[in-house]
């Protein structure tokens, strides 16, 4: 079978003449070391058309075809899910989330998932079935998605969250009226004592939490929401499970209609009303600023058309 498409191709130049191939990635390229060690494998590497150790000198001019080597390929199940893709390349896939499905396999839950519809999208294009998630969504909040189409892509973009360089903005919609228009929430989040899947702040156990938030719009008392209502943009510093749920209610303003952190909202929306509306970033292989955004979903339309009233102006989603 012909091999896949290399994730990374290039020219060494005379400054990098007679360098080890190994060094070079490292240098050059900033692959980690445990995906060189990788490359070891197989021929995975590949100098002017021929398969060549990773560990061997290279030449000015040589050209350098890398390849996922099929141990790092991923075991999520391949699935015709239904992708909503808002950019694609050879290193990266966003994708828009809708609500109610997990973006990977968890548990006893292994089909059905954004990363299964990615695995058989990639599978059908001819491509390493190796991508993986960058960035997470809890399963009933909607937006953007971030996966890396290999390990080196994925490994860059891991270190970009960790120095701040990935930038993710949500819309939500918050039960109550803060009396703030913006506020920086610095509140570490730990595991909560007996449960797998709660969260809470621990300012003595927890790892760092930072959100901004400022209110966009606020919305006066209705039959459904009697304490009143709050259109948020809420922009993440880090990015601990549910951080942005947990540090709402800890303020005392919860999603509106979040099951775990606030209550149910019957007849509002059916979920937490929270989306991933914009993703920032540095594209990890050729360093292009990329920015993407897409609307909050029907279900968060309704709920904002709901609180506005019939009089009011449509809300700045």
């Amino acid at each position: 079978m012909e091999k896949a498409n290399p994730f990374l191709t290039f020219a060494v130049s005379e400054l990098d003449a007679g360098s080890r191939l190994s060094g070079l990635l490292r240098r050059r390229f900033g692959m980690s070391k445990s995906l060189v060690r990788s490359l070891k494998e197989g021929d995975s590497v590949r100098v002017n058309g021929a398969p060549a150790p990773v560990t061997g000198r290279v030449a000015a001019g040589d050209r350098i075809e890398l390849f996922v080597p099929p141990q790092l390929e991923s075991v999520v199940t391949p699935e015709p899910v239904p992708l909503d893709i808002v950019y694609e390349d050879s290193h990266i896939l966003v994708l828009d989330k809708p609500p109610g499905q997990l973006v990977h396999p968890a548990g006893v839950e292994l089909s059905g998932t954004l990363a299964n519809g990615v695995a058989h999208h990639l599978v059908k294009k001819g491509e390493p079935c190796a991508a993986g998630p960058v960035t997470r969504l809890d399963r009933l909040t909607s937006g953007l998605v971030l996966f890396a189409k290999h390990p080196h892509a994925h490994h860059r973009l891991v270190h970009a969250i960790a120095r701040g360089e990935v930038r993710r903005t949500y819309a939500g919609v918050c039960t109550g009226v803060p009396p703030f228009d913006e506020r920086l929430i610095d509140l570490p989040i730990a595991r909560a004592p007996g449960s797998l899947s709660r969260r809470q702040v621990d300012e003595a156990n927890g790892q760092e939490a930072r959100t901004h938030v400022r209110v966009v719009k606020r919305f006066g008392p209705n039959p459904a929401l009697p304490q009143g209502a709050a259109l948020l943009r809420l922009d993440l510093e880090t990015g601990r499970t549910h951080q942005i749920r947990v540090h709402l209610a800890h303020i005392g303003y919860p999603l509106v209609g979040d099951p775990l952190y606030g209550a149910p909202a019957p007849g509002l929306i059916e979920r937490q009303a929270l989306h991933a509306r914009t993703l920032c970033l540095v594209h990890p292989i050729d360093g292009r600023e990329l920015e993407f955004s897409v609307p909050p979903p029907g279900d968060m339309q309704r709920l904002i058309s709901a609180l506005e009233g019939p009089r009011e102006d449509a809300s700045p989603l």
